[in-house]
């Protein structure tokens, strides 16, 4: 009874209902197939979990192995792993001469789903199933052979780093650390999971977001710090004039001259990087004699190409050209002049820059604030007031497509990223009035004291107010994880492949009308209330820590 007293009675009550709900999966094929379908459980899963056990077994024990190495004191738990770290790479690397069959099938997954499936020459598309061609899998092989040795090297000089001298043992240790961390890391957060991909990428989504959430309200909190000095608002003032002038100075370049030509029976051409908003004059008849009408498009290489389609394709009779290259001389019917790309871009970059910096320096210099301090508070109450499938579309979608396209290119992210940057946003207001509170319910006087003792105020900050604020904190950040876990199914709408979308996709192939989303609901429960839980031991061990 005493063992079932320290349970959580929300935990209680689902052990309570764990065998009805096994009982449930395992006699019942739809629900059956509805959970191997939601956890993302793909081919030959079961050898692929064997192989990444063993593997992450050696990378979480040669962790720890490094952090030993840093203690001078460490706890028995730390010291007895740091003694099983060198068998246990050992043991791992003769399997993998020994019995290469065992590891393999999780390295070949790995190595196949780091590629691009579509434009590979890796991969063998001759069959229905996508695989890898023999000559590779050896060379997967042999770079695996190779790699665990390496490790196992890697941990006997851990061992072996006590005995360097004091002014690089340190830095030796902290490079193992790093070394081996960034190997756990990769099998943690990076590598695929063929035996639960879906959850894989729903705790993955969810740990991103919730780090470089709190990064951002940390980021918002240090900002709204901010005081203003004597120079401060002439300071902003000038570089947000500055801003505005360097948009002026884009804004007045020449414009090039459009013109519409020959006739509205069919489609028209439209010259291949033409700005956007020209392209919607034409498509929605907002032009003079458009008559407001809808007006279909074609896409033409260049000018010349757009006049000669008038004529050789019977499905255009008009073109958007610049001037001086209808050469055939059909009628005009609109022209127009407006500025290119290359400059009303940086115009309006500029502009709307230099016109935000400007009213927040006009509304710090009213309220005696510091101009960023303001610009984080009205950051923070905007995003807040907008709901998260909001930004998750306006991030995922128009802006990540403006990004590409201002960086021709150069930066195309992954829907998985997009959502992660989109929930990141969103919740980092929340996560920066959660840390407000708790820096504000540290006395002043601590904060005061830290100045008498000669401290900056990122020392005080760091050493003195954010210890005890993220004590405070802790229990209100846990509920901003668990919510951002169950945030992550709003990243099927940006066909994130997560346990929602996956759901979502099971359900359209069977027509079942409940067993996915009976399966989906206890997932999602049991993953919460498993957080809810180890968070639970987390404030618990906080709060005797402080006593």
């Amino acid at each position: 009874m005493k063992r079932l007293s320290s349970i959580r009675p929300s935990n209680l009550v689902l052990l309570a209902a764990a065998p009805f709900i096994i009982y449930l999966f395992a006699t019942s094929s739809k629900y059956l197939r509805s959970l191997i379908a939601i956890l993302g459980i793909g081919n030959n899963a079961g050898p692929i979990f064997v192989g990444f056990l063993l593997v992450l077994s050696v990378a979480i024990l040669g962790y720890l192995c490094a952090r030993n190495a840093r203690f001078l004191t460490a706890p028995g738990w730390l010291r007895f792993s740091a003694l099983a770290a060198l068998p246990a790479a050992v043991a791992l690397a003769v399997l993998g001469f020994v019995a290469p069959q065992v590891l393999m099938p999780f390295a070949e997954s790995v190595f196949f789903h780091a590629l691009s499936e579509n434009t590979s020459a890796l991969i063998d598309r001759s069959s229905q199933t996508w695989v890898l061609f023999p000559e590779v899998v050896d060379q997967v092989q042999t770079g695996l052979q190779v790699l665990l040795p390496i490790y196992a090297l890697v941990v006997a000089s851990i061992l072996l780093s006590g005995r360097l001298p004091v002014r690089t043992r340190g830095f030796a240790q902290l490079g193992f650390e790093i070394l081996t961390g960034a190997a756990l890391f990769y099998l943690m957060f990076m590598a695929h999971w063929q035996f639960a991909t879906g959850v894989a990428i729903t705790f993955r989504a969810a740990i991103f977001a919730y780090i470089f959430a709190a990064i951002l309200g940390l980021i918002w909190v240090g900002l709204q710090s901010f005081k203003p000095k004597a120079r401060t608002t002439v300071v902003y003032g000038c570089v947000s004039l500055a801003l505005l002038g360097v948009s002026a100075f884009f804004f007045i370049q020449p414009q090039v001259k459009y013109e519409l030509i020959g006739t509205l029976d069919a489609r028209i051409a439209i010259v291949r990087g033409t700005p956007q908003a020209q392209a919607d004059i034409i498509r929605f008849g907002e032009f003079e004699g458009g008559k407001d009408r809808q007006y279909r498009i074609r896409s033409a290489p260049n000018a010349a190409s757009a006049v000669e389609q008038i004529e050789t394709v019977d499905s255009v009779s008009g073109a958007f050209v610049p001037v001086g290259t209808n050469t055939k001389g059909y009628p005009v019917i609109w022209q127009t002049q407006f500025l290119p790309d290359n400059y009303r871009n940086p115009a309006l970059a500029f502009a709307v820059f230099g016109f935000l910096l400007l009213t927040l320096t006009i509304g710090g210099a009213q309220h005696k604030l510091h101009p960023l301090a303001v610009g984080a508070e009205f950051f923070v109450d905007t995003i807040r007031g907008i709901p998260m499938l909001v930004i998750i579309l306006y991030i995922g979608l128009p802006l990540a497509g403006a990004v590409k396209d201002a960086t021709a290119g150069g930066i195309d992210m992954t829907n998985m990223t997009r959502g992660i940057i989109a929930i990141s946003v969103g919740y980092s207001a929340y996560m920066a009035e959660i840390f407000r509170s708790g820096i504000e319910a540290i006395p002043r006087g601590q904060i005061e004291a830290g100045g008498s003792l000669g401290l900056s105020r990122w020392q005080t900050a760091r050493l003195i107010i954010l210890p005890q604020a993220l004590r405070i904190v802790t229990p209100p950040l846990g509920n901003e994880f668990i919510a951002m876990i169950k945030d992550t199914s709003l990243l099927s709408i940006l066909s994130v492949r997560d346990m929602t979308q996956r759901m979502r996709e099971f359900q359209a192939a069977s027509f079942l009308p409940f067993a996915p989303f009976n399966t989906a609901a206890i997932l999602y429960v049991v993953i919460t209330l498993g957080c809810a839980s180890f968070l639970k031991w987390i404030e618990r061990r906080t709060a005797r820590e402080d006593r």
